[in-house]
């Protein structure tokens, strides 16, 4: 990779994280009061109703979509009429969708791709309002059987285990009946989270979905279905007497010991073996318990416990990890013990970003795992080190930035700083990016630069400069004027453009800074609302124009934000 191109990749999108994570467990409006709050609200409230308004103006069923699907969950508490009629417009829109009759077959699959990820994120945010709608929703927006999407993606039943998992703690009965439809299709690891959630729930519901599960394990072929192997061997492992039902329980560790014996696990080499015998071995201490004779044999693949191999994450986990509070982080590893090493390392990642350096140390410290402790707390404090400058370390930044090569290592030096050490000493972040501003305005007016720009004028805002409104300012001639270039380039360099709007998926160079500005609107919203809204009007496509200012009004109105992830 090009020092440019990581220069953008990381410098750009993974540093700003580290501004972004601190504002996660406080509101967007944390240092106004409460009238200043109230009056900000409102603001985003009637910018967010006049996109609503124009939604209808847009000639791409993809963008009306996308935009009336993140409306209609924002108004959602305000005017919950507008909502469920906006949700509707976007069921047509994605029924509209999957019908694409391209006859060019890349085009035709991506166009299917891309409104099943519309349907996913839409469903999703039904399901947090009604689940029932979002049942509704989910059997309207099933594509046709003539409809292709690619077999690997288990689409269908992927989103039913998704929707019981959300819906459980609401209505466990129906999170039911949809585990119980995507059980029919085959086994997932998804359908772990919807029993996960029905244990916390409704435990005689768990309890027999957790039988149904175990019946439908032992018509797999776990040996060649890594899947299914997967979630046997988590299972065993998450769910476990007294929870579990005893006998329920045994005829699960059964199917993996007569799988592993089955194929040759008794005497297979480590060079040979297939995968059931390392997975079994991981949860070997059942086996031994409950088959203690016959588990003799493959007391070898005994391996090193639970954390043999860790448990894959399911879609409520990430988003508890990724939006969650500190505690409510930590409550996963009270749900599931298998989780407990991932869970306590992003609490406390998630405790220093947010400024609480000792709750990061007490997580730190209460770790049982001695290595862990160990790493954990020397991260800590190697995190620590340059959360201020002093001369001395001043000193010997300038000594390490004068030893680099290049202008756009310095660059991303001076703004990585500017980012480690801007929570806690804005006046020092502060002097480094006027230091990068100086190298960005003496490199050649081409990408790297542009970039560079960008990325000043977003750090910039993150810390309350208005420097960054002046950077953009000054760049939103230039930015219409690329995009417009890009349109005429869309289908020879990259797909710009779907039914002659913008198609807001971030491909190409242009796309990819259209995205990056998207997913840090909330910095400039809150720092001057009124400001970002004139700004948002200067693009001269009118779907660009809805997009940025949607983004706006969600940077306030959103309870956790995530600027880290690309609008979708």
């Amino acid at each position: 990779m090009s020092h440019r191109s990581f220069f953008i990749s990381v410098t750009i999108l993974v540093l700003l994280f580290s501004f972004s994570a601190r504002s996660q467990e406080t509101s967007a409006t944390r240092d106004l009061d409460e009238s200043a709050a109230a009056a900000l609200r409102k603001k985003a409230i009637e910018l967010l109703e006049s996109v609503a308004g124009q939604v209808d103006s847009l000639h791409s069923a993809e963008n009306r979509a996308r935009i009336g699907s993140n409306v209609a969950d924002l108004l959602w508490s305000h005017d919950q009429r507008r909502s469920r009629t906006l949700f509707a417009a976007v069921e047509e829109d994605i029924k509209a969708g999957f019908n694409d009759t391209d006859s060019n077959e890349a085009a035709h699959v991506h166009t299917l791709l891309v409104f099943a990820k519309l349907r996913s994120d839409t469903l999703g945010r039904i399901a947090k309002h009604d689940p029932e709608l979002a049942l509704e929703f989910l059997k309207a927006t099933r594509p046709a059987p003539e409809v292709q999407l690619p077999p690997q993606l288990n689409y269908e039943r992927s989103l039913e285990s998704r929707l019981a998992s959300q819906i459980a703690a609401k209505n466990p009965q129906l999170a039911l009946k949809l585990g119980r439809q995507s059980l029919a299709k085959g086994v997932s690891d998804d359908l772990l989270s919807v029993l996960s959630q029905l244990k916390a729930k409704d435990k005689a519901a768990a309890l027999s979905f957790h039988k149904e599960i175990v019946d439908k394990l032992k018509g797999e072929h776990l040996a060649r279905d890594s899947a299914a192997s997967e979630v046997a061997v988590n299972l065993a492992r998450s769910f476990q007497p007294p929870e579990a039902d005893e006998q329920v329980y045994r005829e699960l560790i059964g199917i993996l010991l007569a799988t592993a014996l089955a194929n040759g696990c008794a005497d297979a080499t480590a060079d040979e073996a297939p995968r059931i015998c390392f997975d079994v071995g991981s949860v070997f201490s059942k086996i031994e318990k409950y088959h203690g004779q016959s588990a003799a044999a493959l007391k070898r693949w005994a391996g090193d416990g639970p954390d043999y191999y860790p448990p894959p994450m399911s879609a409520d986990v990430r988003e508890v990890i990724q939006n969650g509070t500190v505690d409510e982080i930590l409550a996963l590893g009270e749900r599931d013990p298998n989780l407990l090493r991932q869970v306590r390392w992003a609490a406390m990642s998630k405790a220093e970003l947010s400024g609480d350096v000792a709750r990061a140390r007490q997580i730190a410290s209460e770790s049982p795992d001695e290595e862990q402790r160990s790493y954990m707390l020397a991260q800590i404090d190697q995190n620590q080190m340059w959360r201020s400058v002093n001369a001395e370390k001043l000193a010997a930044i300038q000594r390490q930035l004068s030893r680099l090569r290049s202008n756009e290592q310095r660059i991303q030096y001076l703004l990585q700083l500017a980012a480690q050490v801007g929570g806690n000493d804005r006046k020092a972040a502060l002097g480094f990016l006027n230091q990068a501003s100086q190298i960005i305005d003496s490199t050649k007016p081409a990408k790297a630069q542009l970039q560079g720009q960008l990325g000043l004028a977003m750090l910039y805002c993150h810390l309350k400069s208005d420097r960054g409104f002046t950077i953009m300012e000054s760049l939103m001639p230039r930015l219409n004027e690329l995009v417009a270039a890009a349109a005429l380039l869309d289908g020879v360099e990259n797909n710009y453009l779907r039914d002659e709007e913008w198609n807001m998926t971030g491909e190409g160079v242009v796309g990819g800074l259209l995205t990056r500005l998207a997913q840090n609107a909330r910095s400039f919203a809150v720092l001057d609302f009124d400001r970002s809204v004139t700004l948002a009007r200067q693009f001269e496509r009118p779907e660009l124009r809805l997009m940025a200012q949607l983004r706006i009004a969600q940077g306030i109105l959103a309870n956790q934000p995530n600027p880290g992830l690309a609008f979708q």
